[in-house]
């Protein structure tokens, strides 16, 4: 879903220090455990954990190496987790949850089978499926390796007003073929881009449109579900349409009726999410070659690629073409672009 490694540690030592917790750093963070004798690390993520606010029981598994490697990202509202916990059964008893019970948790199981225990109820969730569980009821979790999970904790007040019958969509298991599942789980990985972390307004944005996802899971309120008609919904597909046409950019034959074949819409319904962003599905299409062709262009790395090259690598098929609508967009030549980067870049000291 993204790479971890590029993003701050946020080490054991701090958490298990006496001292006050300073603010949690903006963005993503990631908290692992290899650095520590494998018989301590059940201890030392249960008090990480419970210092972080979240009582589990932590009971190690035999023959099972124990394993924690998680990124944590704290959205408004919300807390998205991605990663793994190997090699131990997590308990949530009575007395653990009585001050979290008014959170709920989304569990996406990416990869490995994932025991789930509640309200007397047992699932093992397959790969992508999903299973939402309320944090007031004993709980516990059992993942095996390998694998993944991405979780999303939020109000459970936030929630339920949206759906129909909130009392049933607990312990219910999400099938990973379900559309919504699919398009919440694409969404999501926006939390991980740098531009999402820097933006708070995007933040916010993104989490109700999350919640819009979510509802129409789980069974909208007739309210609710236009509403994510126009909100999650919409911002879900055209995220997943831009991918698409990010991978294909290339492609000369990237037309409005193929993409819409293979997201099984309408041509017309495709033109209609990008109308809706005040733009049309050929003008977002040429702007976006356009900028491929530019960092191209400037890549010192490239430097000796002949403009042809480019037009054609960024799906123009008519160098003219390509000439005249670059120099449009940005006020010069694609060659008078190359030349002004080359000047740019620093020589040797």
């Amino acid at each position: 879903m993204h790479d971890k490694t590029r993003f701050p540690l946020l080490k054991p030592e701090l958490l298990l220090s006496k001292e006050p917790l300073p603010p949690m750093p903006a963005g993503p963070v990631r908290f692992a455990l290899d650095d520590w004798p494998v018989p301590q690390r059940p201890t030392v993520l249960r008090e990480c954990l419970a210092r972080l606010g979240f009582s589990y029981q932590v009971d190690p598994l035999p023959d099972i190496p124990f394993n924690v490697d998680v990124t944590l990202n704290m959205l408004p509202g919300m807390l998205v987790g991605v990663g793994a916990i190997h090699g131990s059964r997590n308990r949530r008893s009575r007395k653990d949850v009585d001050d979290n019970a008014l959170d709920a948790i989304l569990l996406v199981n990416l990869e490995g089978p994932h025991l789930v225990e509640q309200r007397n109820r047992q699932l093992v969730l397959g790969d992508g499926e999903a299973v939402f569980v309320s944090a007031a009821d004993p709980s516990s979790f059992t993942h095996q390796p390998p694998g993944s999970v991405l979780a999303l904790r939020f109000p459970k007040a936030r929630l339920e007003p949206l759906l129909r019958d909130p009392d049933d969509c607990y312990m219910r298991r999400i099938p990973r073929d379900s559309q919504v599942l699919k398009f919440l789980m694409n969404y999501v990985a926006l939390a991980w881009d740098d531009r999402t972390s820097a933006c708070p307004d995007m933040q916010h944005l993104m989490v109700n449109h999350i919640y819009d996802l979510m509802s129409v899971m789980m069974g909208a309120t007739r309210d609710a579900g236009e509403a994510a008609e126009g909100g999650g919904l919409h911002a879900a597909r055209l995220h997943l349409i831009k991918q698409d046409i990010a991978r294909s950019l290339d492609r000369p034959d990237l037309t409005v009726t193929a993409l819409a074949e293979r997201h099984r819409c309408t041509p017309r319904f495709v033109q209609r999410l990008f109308e809706a962003e005040g733009t049309t599905f050929t003008e977002y299409v040429l702007e976006q070659r356009l900028q491929r062709a530019h960092r191209r262009l400037v890549d010192p790395r490239r430097a000796g690629e002949k403009i042809s090259t480019v037009a054609y690598d960024c799906g123009f098929g008519d160098v003219s073409y390509f000439n005249r609508v670059f120099r449009r967009h940005y006020r010069a030549a694609p060659s008078d672009v190359r030349a002004q980067a080359a000047w740019e870049v620093p020589g040797p000291a």
